[in-house]
């Protein structure tokens, strides 16, 4: 019975680097030689070559290759090609491309897009002071302050700035981290933070303005791309509202003259917040995500 056998050429190990979030490349490059036992040897096939010995695809680098690189220890098989040698008898030159989209450990791939929006709200007050961290108690115990603008309880229509954020990064199934594989991302520790506002600055956000929305995921090979979704709001999502009466109309006294009219006005206002509960939305992102962004490479020189 005639055996298989391989050897690595001289122009192997062609690697490629790409910037983090594109998959980087290395390509081993074989000679495979099919060898029969006697005349009297029938060539397999030649689908037979991927049982010669060299890497299939989703195995790792040999280990002779990656040695101690933590860089390509990280590396997948993600094709195979072979093509006849047409000097040699049942002789081929085999390919095997190699991609990585970076380990755990050289750097963090983390884009952040941004986009402006605005959400219509109530306002009955206008230059009322925001509580602190954009909590509000409750029951209200104090009026907002600021100057009246309702007519007879009818409050105006504001147009709340507020940005929507994505935060993408990588996450690989594969990974080990404190001598285990990490695989699937904490999905209920992350959904746990959906509706909860930031407990300190993130995104450029004061403590209470920004609110986690929740996140996509998509497979990328042995990795996931995962998109973390964010609102920031000027007024911290927090709502003006009229103390109303046990008619549920606002309880309104005398207030501003227009064109010389004597207008009702809402008597008592309160902030509502309709996210009260803030925490660490910031632990979605890792320590290298959280430093690409907050010190962008490479320095300007």
């Amino acid at each position: 019975m005639g055996t298989w056998s391989y050897i690595e050429l001289a122009d192997s190990r062609i690697y490629g680097r790409s910037s983090p979030g594109n998959e980087h490349s290395v390509d081993l490059v074989y000679q495979v030689t099919w060898t029969p036992a006697d005349a009297n040897d029938t060539y397999p096939g030649d689908s037979e070559i991927f049982t010669s010995g060299i890497p299939l695809v989703r195995q790792r680098l040999p280990a002779g290759v990656y040695g101690t690189d933590s860089f390509l220890k990280s590396y997948v098989c993600r094709s195979v090609e072979s093509a006849p040698v047409r000097e040699g008898t049942y002789v081929f030159r085999v390919t095997c491309r190699f991609g990585s989209f970076g380990p755990t450990g050289d750097f963090g791939y983390c884009q952040v897009t941004r986009s402006s929006s605005i959400r219509q709200a109530q306002m009955w007050r206008m230059g009322a002071a925001f509580p602190g961290n954009y909590d509000a108690a409750w029951p209200v115990s104090a009026d907002i302050g600021g100057s009246k603008v309702d007519l007879r309880g009818n409050p105006k229509t504001y147009e709340v700035p507020q940005q929507n954020i994505t935060v993408e990064v990588l996450w690989d199934r594969t990974a080990v981290v404190g001598g285990s594989v990490q695989g699937e991302p904490p999905w209920s520790t992350w959904s746990g933070y959906v509706g909860q506002r930031n407990n300190a600055t993130f995104l450029g956000a004061d403590t209470g303005q920004l609110l986690y929305r929740g996140f996509q995921a998509a497979p990328l090979q042995e990795w996931y791309k995962i998109q973390h979704n964010f609102v920031w709001d000027a007024w911290g999502h927090l709502e003006q509202f009229g103390i109303p009466l046990p008619t549920g109309m606002p309880q309104c006294t005398s207030g501003t003259s227009v064109l010389g009219v004597t207008i009702l006005q809402a008597d008592k206002i309160g902030w509502m917040q309709k996210y009260p509960t803030k925490s660490a939305i910031s632990d979605v992102l890792n320590a290298q995500q959280l430093s690409e962004l907050t010190t962008p490479v490479p320095a300007f020189p």
